[in-house]
């Protein structure tokens, strides 16, 4: 497992560095590579061997495919079939965390996250296309379910997965809809693949 991780490090390094410098040839093959590794590092986790663990990885492939609908930057329709893969890689990680069904429910924190996405959301409503509005809005409370959701659960890896996940979604709206600047790579890259391979490591911590 360190071998895959380091490998998984250097991939998401050479890829931050990719969209850093919109190098899409380099995008094309980093950005799907890292998605299969994170999915094997779940593998290598335990994921198939507990209901936790398969809600993860079936989130991570539904990532995977909003990665790859996502490395077109020209079509508004992969757009969305992107926003929509991750929509449902999110509620797909809720439903894991439902699984963990001893842990209890949604503690008081969730405040939290529902007021920093409402927040964010009054922000960026009136630079959204009007065809994005809805879609936006309701992927944003999918979003705030699924932190608010996790604040109530051990290791804390997984709770810090669901914030690095939700704040990478908030550059790319940032990256999409106000300031298209590749600096924002930077923070989304990163923050995103962070998550998912923390959320793929959690699948082998109590099974």
């Amino acid at each position: 497992m360190p071998l895959i991780l380091i490998f998984y490090g250097l991939c998401v390094f050479a890829l931050t560095g990719a969209e850093y410098k919109q190098a899409r040839g380099a995008q094309a093959w980093l950005k799907p590579l890292a998605a299969i590794i994170f999915i094997l590092i779940a593998i290598f986790s335990g994921a198939l061997y507990w209901h936790y663990g398969r809600w993860i990885l079936a989130g991570l492939f539904a990532c995977a495919a909003g990665d790859i609908l996502l490395l077109s930057r020209d079509s508004e329709t992969r757009f969305q079939l992107g926003m929509a893969a991750f929509a449902i890689g999110h509620m797909l990680y809720i439903c894991a965390f439902y699984s963990l069904s001893s842990q209890g429910n949604i503690p008081i924190l969730a405040v939290i996250p529902l007021i920093a996405g409402a927040v964010y959301f009054i922000w960026i409503k009136d630079k959204l296309p009007k065809s994005m509005q809805v879609p936006v809005a309701l992927y944003s409370l999918v979003i705030i379910f699924m932190v608010a959701k996790s604040l109530g659960l051990k290791p804390l890896i997984i709770p810090l997965a669901a914030a690095l996940f939700a704040i990478s979604d908030m550059f790319v709206a940032r990256d999409r809809f106000v300031d298209d600047n590749p600096k924002n790579a930077l923070m989304i890259t990163p923050l995103y693949f962070g998550a998912q391979a923390l959320f793929a490591l959690s699948t082998g911590l109590y099974w």
